[in-house]
């Protein structure tokens, strides 16, 4: 997956249903990051973070009752890939293991990995604890945006100093071979997770960048070493591959026009439309591969315009994004002046009339008014205000008179139906009625 973009530049198998392993972690930090305001702060490990991961899993041999920070915690969680220190965690952030995991499940959601379900924080086997290689590239992904985040996966070793149950240093070393000395080092890596179960294989995710490429590689259901053999040639791939700038906007292609209005013979008329189109085209480097079709363009434009406009004014504006990443945008400028003032005669309408519609992609609809330093918006914004006011003036009136109607004939009803009881009773019993 190329970081930047999001874009796919090879997979196999992307989407089958694979166990994590401690992959999970990616995860875990990722909600401690977005959860934690201080990370000097201490956290607790309870009994349940100790004593209920087996214990011949990772850890890093907390005790009851110790406190870490949470800045070494991470430390822990990634380079040792402790277990108990990633239970610790969800119950500092989030107050219990299970409301931890929910908020994981719900990011995992809104980052669009729809094949992931987490049963818990650490990666251990468990009912439906599942996801695939894209989902993690897209969560290694959105982690990555976070610099204290790389710089933890990036650290061959961190030393934890000594707490209130352990007197000496706890000395970490990262588990992910791929930046340590030796016949799997590679230099573009910037770093990994590790992970291993006997359900799930060893799985790997990478981030790396070489000559301002940034590229993430995740491989699940592999051995050792062949998810960093495997994770190495990808990366050759990825970069290997000849990006060259790509047009992905075109200014000639795309004029959007705004309707002019004048009041004319005490009506709001629309006497024309001003094409917007941007000064230069949009360029974005892209593989050769690039299906064009992906990218998405979002306009920015006025419902409406009051003379005079000068021609070159910025009146909106154009963003390109390949997923939800935004590769260019520009300025829409006005490609021709309106006067001030339009002569009210057809003639001289005609004359005066503005040139340019532009053809209206799908993404042009429903647009909504924004103002771009145009003293437009202030018109305009009345204008509809006017309008609006108008149209509901004669329903609004019609519905008044018709309620008072209904409400006059509503009380006179009803003070006859009183008058006709009264005159029964009286006729009924006259003498009662004639001592009240």
């Amino acid at each position: 997956m190329e970081a930047s973009t999001g874009m796919i530049l090879y997979s196999t198998n992307a989407d089958e249903i694979k166990y994590p392993a401690s992959i999970t972690k990616i995860m875990t930090a990722l909600i401690v990051l977005e959860h934690t305001t201080d990370f000097d702060e201490r956290i607790s490990f309870s009994d349940r973070a100790v004593f209920s991961i087996p214990r011949n899993s990772s850890h890093i041999a907390m005790d009851v009752g110790e406190t870490l920070t949470v800045y070494e915690a991470l430390y822990g969680l990634m380079l040792e890939s402790a277990n108990e220190v990633s239970l610790a965690l969800a119950e500092h952030v989030a107050g219990s293991i299970e409301d931890f995991v929910d908020l994981m499940n719900r990011r995992a959601r809104a980052l669009g990995a729809y094949n992931t379900y987490f049963a818990n924080p650490s990666g251990l086997p468990g009912a439906g604890h599942v996801t695939t290689a894209y989902d993690m590239a897209l969560i290694m992904r959105e982690a990555i945006r976070h610099p204290l985040f790389v710089d933890i996966i990036r650290a061959r070793r961190f030393d934890i100093p000594p707490t209130e149950r352990q007197p000496d240093v706890r000395a970490l070393r990262n588990t992910n071979r791929l930046i340590h000395e030796g016949p799997l080092f590679n230099e573009s890596v910037i770093g990994s997770k590790t992970g291993w179960t006997t359900a799930a294989g060893h799985t790997l995710v990478t981030y790396a960048q070489h000559n301002g490429r940034r590229l993430i590689v995740s491989v699940l259901g592999g051995d050792t070493p062949g998810t960093f053999i495997d994770t190495t040639a990808l990366l050759d791939y990825g970069f290997a591959i000849p990006f060259e700038p790509t047009q992905i906007f075109d200014a000639a292609a795309n004029t959007p026009s705004v309707p002019v209005f004048q009041t004319i013979a005490d009506t709001r008329t629309e006497v024309g439309r001003v094409p917007l189109k941007a000064r230069d085209n949009i360029y974005f480097s892209l593989p050769p591969q690039f299906d064009t079709s992906l990218l998405r363009y979002e306009f920015f434009i006025p419902q409406g315009l009051a003379p005079p406009i000068e021609e070159g004014t910025v009146l909106g504006s154009v963003a390109v994004y390949i997923d939800n990443f935004r590769a260019g945008s520009a300025s829409l400028r006005a490609t021709v002046s309106v006067p001030e003032y339009i002569p009210a005669s057809v003639e001289t309408l005609e004359t005066y009339a503005i040139e340019g519609s532009g053809a209206y992609a799908p993404s042009y609809q429903n647009l909504d008014f924004y103002s771009y330093g145009n003293e437009n918006y202030d018109y305009v914004a009345s204008f509809w205000t006017r309008e609006i006011l108008l149209t509901l003036t004669v329903p609004i009136a019609v519905s008044a008179i018709t309620l008072i109607i209904s409400l006059v004939v509503h009380f006179a009803k009803r003070k006859s139906r009183m008058r006709r009881k009264l005159h029964a009773r009286y006729a009924r019993y006259p003498d009662y009625y004639r001592y009240k």
